[in-house]
């Protein structure tokens, strides 16, 4: 899988690790789950009301899936709604922020 990545301005240095940040450490991922359980939820009649939101935070995607589609009585199974969503977080990827780390 390749993800494209927005850039202001070409690489000054050579690049020497990547960091990969899953679990929203280091950025803030929530605000994209939300946008698009938003419009996922709109097509199935439902809308987003952050219900369950605590038996999603920190699980797989699979697991998720089967949360959100049980608790809205969603008429798919988790693999179709998985499959349905998954490529709509890969497009918001370059619309996720850095989380603000505090200083002091």
């Amino acid at each position: 899988m390749i993800v494209k990545l927005a850039m202001a301005e070409p690489l000054k240095k050579l690049v020497s690790c990547v960091i990969l940040d899953l679990d929203g450490t280091l950025l803030n991922t929530d605000g994209i789950v939300i946008d698009v359980l938003r419009v996922v939820l709109v097509k199935y009649g439902k809308q987003w009301d952050g219900r369950g939101a605590h038996r999603i935070v920190g699980k797989t995607p699979l697991e998720a899936a089967a949360a959100i589609v049980e608790d809205y009585g969603l008429p798919c199974t988790t693999n179709e709604f998985n499959s349905e969503i998954t490529p709509m977080f890969f497009e918001q990827c370059c619309n996720i922020k850095a989380l603000q780390v505090p200083t002091g």
